[in-house]
């Protein structure tokens, strides 16, 4: 019996990682059946294995007892069953309309018919179940809520373009355009509820910028680095990408940006990768007091398969992004400053869980440049270093993020 359900975890957990509880329930010829909750994918399979069968039915036979296992995976529900002392095994997903029938010569060989109908025939299936969890899930770590993966990349191609230290001097005029090379170490932490399911992101975003010499323009270069765990399983995350930010005049920058990023979790049996572009408009209006920046941010972000064996997994989610906000950046002196934000984030494709969200918060810092002479001319120096709080909500999400961080 548990080689039957080892293996459909095997090819199937990949496409629908657990964001909560693992529900199952086990019936047995005419034995009251037996029902049980769990937090890993791991702990569900060891629930099936014959010598746990037997000490919850006492006269269960693994080639002649009748045996009907329910699923519940956050709301879809999976059945897979045996008649009694038949070899009939019937796979049912009613929510994607599958509905599966292997009868071999024996029971062992209609597992065998199960796993070539997934290697032959059940790419599509498996396709529609990705999609069904995406949109129903609300902690699927590859998209359609806070702490996924597409969402974080949203946030960061917006963030790395609307940055209010590149956008006003809070430390006065200097002899030299800042032209040094910038390495910059963020912490981040955030902490949101989502139908109920709690999750808490742990993220790194590394990023290198280079400053061309006599102009705004730079390019960088980013690695975001996270860990995000839902209930008690966690998804690792690792991240690659490029930004070019180019000053049309003083005021008005255009940043076009790629990106890649990978997700995988042993936990949640998931896997997946998106690739991005995106373009962000970030227009400063100068006031007596503070500035404003406007930032206005059109991206598409698509996933890719994800080869392992015979299998290429891909959940072929497309989304248009809208991403568009304001900051008011307050000078509170000649190094500090106070950061106010607010932006409106929606998607337009795939479905999603979530496809809107709004986000308010503030950041605050100092940034201080310093001329050097070197033998290639005035090196301007800078170094900043910003923690802020931002809240996030929607009709099916709320929760907060921490940043803080430091470049030089």
């Amino acid at each position: 019996m548990k080689r039957i359900f080892l293996f459909l975890a095997l090819m199937a957990l990949p496409l629908y990682a657990m964001a909560g509880v693992f529900d199952i329930t086990i019936a047995v010829d005419a034995y009251s059946p037996y029902y049980q909750s769990f937090s890993s994918v791991e702990d569900m399979i060891d629930e099936l294995d014959t010598d746990q069968i037997l000490s919850h039915f006492a006269g269960y036979d693994e080639d002649t007892s009748s045996a009907d296992v329910e699923m519940n995976f956050r709301g879809v529900p999976i059945t897979l069953s045996f008649g009694a002392s038949s070899t009939k095994l019937i796979l049912n997903i009613p929510s994607i309309g599958v509905y599966e029938e292997f009868e071999g010569a024996d029971r062992d060989d209609s597992v065998d018919m199960l796993k070539d109908w997934f290697e032959k025939d059940g790419g599509d299936a498996l396709t529609a179940l990705q999609k069904e969890l995406i949109a129903e899930t609300p902690s699927d770590p590859i998209a359609g809520n806070p702490s996924s993966l597409m969402s974080r990349m949203v946030s960061m191609d917006f963030d790395q373009a609307v940055n209010p230290d590149s956008s006003v001097e809070i430390n006065g005029e200097t002899k030299s355009d800042i032209n040094a090379n910038m390495i910059s170490i963020f912490a981040k932490y955030g902490n949101y509820t989502t139908d109920g399911v709690k999750s808490k992101e742990y993220a790194i975003p590394l990023a290198y910028t280079i400053r061309f010499n006599n102009s705004k323009n730079t390019l960088a270069i980013r690695m975001p680095i996270s860990m995000v765990s839902v209930e008690d399983s966690k998804a690792y995350n690792l991240g690659l990408g490029l930004a070019l930010g180019y000053y049309v005049n003083d005021n008005w920058k255009l940043t076009p940006s790629v990106g890649y990023g990978a997700v995988g979790s042993i936990d949640m049996g998931s896997v997946g990768q998106i690739i991005s572009g995106a373009l962000t408009s970030v227009y400063t209006f100068k006031l007596k007091k503070f500035d404003i920046l406007m930032g206005n941010m059109l991206g598409h972000y698509k996933t890719i398969p994800f080869k392992t064996g015979d299998y290429d997994i891909d959940p072929d989610i497309q989304n248009t992004v809208l991403r568009n906000g304001l900051n008011f950046i307050i000078p509170m002196g000649k190094v500090t400053s106070l950061e106010l934000f607010g932006t409106d984030t929606r998607y337009y494709g795939s479905d999603l869980f979530i496809d809107t969200y709004n986000e308010v918060g503030f950041s605050y810092g100092f940034r201080k440049s310093v001329d050097k002479e070197t033998g290639k001319g005035i090196k301007n120096y800078a170094s900043q270093l910003r923690g802020g709080l931002t809240y996030l909500f929607s009709d099916e999400s709320h929760g907060f993020t921490f940043n803080f961080g430091f470049v030089f």
